[in-house]
Order: C-alpha cells, then structure tokens, then sequence
C-alpha cells in the first residue's frame, strides 16, 4: 500500500476539511503519526485516501459564462423590483407628508 506523508494541515487542506476534522479523520482511521524534524507530526496517509486531480473537472470559463449570464439577469429583475418599490414608499411618504403639513381645519374638511 503506497502511503504520503502529509502534516495535518496539508491533509485538511487536501481533503478541504477543518484542522479538527482531519485530525479526527487520522484517529478514526487509524493513519500511522511520524514526528517530523521540524516539530510537525507527519501523517502515513494511504494514497487511496487522497483524491487525485482527475476527481474534479477543472471549470472552463466557456462553461460559467452562462451560469453569470443567468444571474445577473436574476439580480436585474431583483434590483429593478426593488427599485419600484422604492419609489412607491416614495411617494406614499410624499403623500403622508403634504396630509401631515396641512393646515387643521384643513385636515378636518377632507
């Protein structure tokens, strides 16, 4: 069995894991612990183990122009929305304001 010799960080880091999770990952699986010379435990990691760079298809620019295309045209509808919402508070606090700065006897006649 082909092992690599990784620090715990190299290995949260390769599998995309938290610290504490890879450290947990070794104990749970048994990974043989080396100390190192530079004070960091190297860890016996089965090559198995370790996905290979052919796991996950490199995205190609080609592929994700559509999917920003998408979501930009979703954040227009979102932000044009918004803009007319906006606007109608607008004028409802224009409303409110000049019925507010009415005079009394004004307010009593509508």
């Amino acid at each position: 069995m082909d092992t690599e010799s990784l620090t715990y960080r190299e290995l949260a880091d390769r599998l995309g894991l938290k610290l504490d999770s890879a450290r947990r990952m070794v104990r749970r699986k048994g990974w043989g612990r080396v100390p190192g010379n530079d004070s960091q435990v190297r860890i016996k990691v089965p090559v198995e183990a370790l996905p290979s760079g052919q796991d996950k298809p490199a995205d190609s620019p080609q592929d994700t122009v559509p999917v920003l295309q998408e979501r930009i045209a979703g954040l227009r509808l979102l932000l044009e929305a918004e803009r007319q919402r906006a606007e109608a508070a607008e004028l409802e606090r224009d409303r409110w304001y000049e019925v507010a700065n009415r005079p009394w006897w004004r307010r009593l006649a509508s």
